[in-house]
């Protein structure tokens, strides 16, 4: 039996102050998940492609990711040479209980997770979020130094506003439903190699299924097609490059994994509705 890339990462918090890091500057190649909160934040690079669940997202530095226990997720960076990132691993609502007071509403986590639930910001959608969760790396980075009291006021802050944009309900599979994760070693594969050539037989093959079984599984779990899959993170990963680097266009489209510079126009012209060259326009950085 093929064994499946994705991993239960258990992390052991303490009782008394369960939040740890920030590690993983770096994070795993690999699709994977844990027993608790996740907070990333990324401070440096040309950004990259999550896969956080069924769901995909360009992200750049300066944006937060925030992510359930429930939902597998994978970070592929445009640039792994030099993007820098932290995590870190919590428990939120055992790090304020008994902290803030008995009128203040407790977090609904249920909310923060599944497919209406979006788990990256950037500042300019989301200003005080993106500053309590800077303001919260730097701070746990004082390690045993670090204001406890300073942490969890932030924690808090930070979980207040997520939840203000967060769906009436979540809907997040559990790991191990028997749904999703059959479809991880196929994932896997993909955010590893959307750059190259990837095809129906291998992918099925990878999951110990047949072609037909296996279009209908991604179809009804991911919500498209395992090929308009693949171009979506292909895209997504132009689109980062587009906005954090100076590359030229035809480079780009080899990079993000289109063989060639017409078929990266047709294709990114019908998702995000523009150009590659207008794309860039719209979203040069404010400080270029």
């Amino acid at each position: 039996m093929q064994k499946t890339h994705m991993l239960y990462d258990p992390i052991e918090l303490s009782a008394d102050f369960p939040i740890w890091g920030p590690e993983f500057s770096k994070p795993p190649d690999f699709a994977h998940v844990h027993n608790c909160f996740e907070i990333g934040f990324c401070w440096q690079g040309s950004g990259g492609v999550f896969q956080i669940g069924s769901k995909i997202y360009s992200v750049d530095p300066g944006c937060a990711v925030f992510i359930n226990d429930r939902e597998y997720h994978i970070l592929t960076n445009a640039t792994p040479e030099n993007s820098k990132w932290d995590f870190i691993n919590l428990d939120p609502v055992g790090l304020v209980l008994g902290w803030i007071p008995p009128e203040k509403q407790t977090f609904d986590l249920e909310r923060l997770s599944g497919p209406q639930f979006r788990n990256i910001y950037s500042e300019e959608e989301a200003p005080e979020l993106i500053q309590f969760t800077r303001l919260l790396m730097n701070e746990m980075r004082k390690g045993e130094t670090c204001s406890r009291s300073c942490v969890r006021a932030l924690v808090w802050a930070i979980f207040t506003k997520l939840s203000d944009y967060a769906p009436e309900t979540g809907t997040a599979l559990e790991p191990g439903s028997g749904k999703l994760e059959r479809l991880y070693p196929a994932l896997q594969h993909i955010s590893q190699n959307y750059t190259h050539q990837i095809d129906i037989p291998t992918l099925a093959a990878k999951c110990n299924m047949s072609m037909t079984a296996f279009r209908q599984l991604f179809k009804k779990n991911i919500g498209m097609r395992p090929l308009e899959y693949v171009n979506t993170c292909r895209l997504n990963a132009a689109a980062t490059l587009l906005r954090n680097t100076s590359l030229q266009i035809f480079d780009i489209a080899g990079k993000a994994g289109f063989p060639t510079l017409s078929h990266f126009n047709r294709m990114f012209h019908a998702y995000y509705s523009c150009s590659p060259w207008e794309y860039r326009l719209r979203n040069r950085p404010k400080n270029s």
